[in-house]
């Protein structure tokens, strides 16, 4: 299967919502997706300059009230349709990096008490997680209206289910530690 620049697909997606300017792009990122997918600047500008040349995006240039024009970006039928051919495609395999993981897996090189405190900083992160999506959540009442609602309402419950299995998970790690007996950890300092 051909390998696709996702930067794509997730412009495309956010403009199904509606005309986005660059600057719109990026905030509507930062303030929705970005919780499960990023896009940098660097991803964001070029992409949109090969979705236009592809068709698959106008671009529309307006003044309002003698401030400086401002670029907006709409989808086009056929950049409707590469969205949906796209999201029928089987998914490539994601690859995901977690740091803290991987010092865990690593524990044996640190002390207990150190693996411990990773445990109960990642604990400490899902809890603040968590809330941020429950936020998120109560604030999408207002947007109950929208055709994608029911969507992002989707993404969001998968964020909480995520942030309680993960706080779930430490708390059961912290115990599994503190009740290990062994305790061969090599401090290496």
């Amino acid at each position: 299967m051909k390998k696709h620049s996702k930067t794509k697909f997730a412009i495309l997606g956010l403009l199904t919502i509606k005309p986005l300017s660059g600057y719109d792009i990026k905030r509507l990122i930062n303030t929705s997706i970005a919780y499960f997918w990023s896009e940098s600047n660097g991803q964001i500008y070029p992409t949109l300059n090969l979705l236009a040349k592809e068709k698959l995006i106008v671009v529309s240039t307006n003044q309002f009230a003698g401030k400086k024009l401002r670029i907006t970006y709409a989808i086009t039928a056929l950049g409707r349709l590469e969205l949906q051919k796209w999201m029928r495609e089987k998914d490539e395999k994601s690859v995901h990096r977690d740091e803290k993981l991987l010092k865990l897996f690593f524990g044996k090189n640190i002390s207990k008490k150190e693996c411990i405190q990773l445990l109960k900083n990642r604990e400490k992160k899902q809890i603040e997680n968590l809330k941020e999506y429950e936020s998120i959540l109560k604030s999408l009442q207002e947007e109950a209206d929208s055709p994608h609602h029911v969507y992002w309402v989707l993404t969001v419950k998968n964020g909480i289910s995520s942030a309680e299995a993960e706080i779930k998970w430490c708390r059961g790690s912290i115990k599994t530690l503190k009740s290990n007996k062994k305790d061969g950890n090599l401090c290496i300092r």
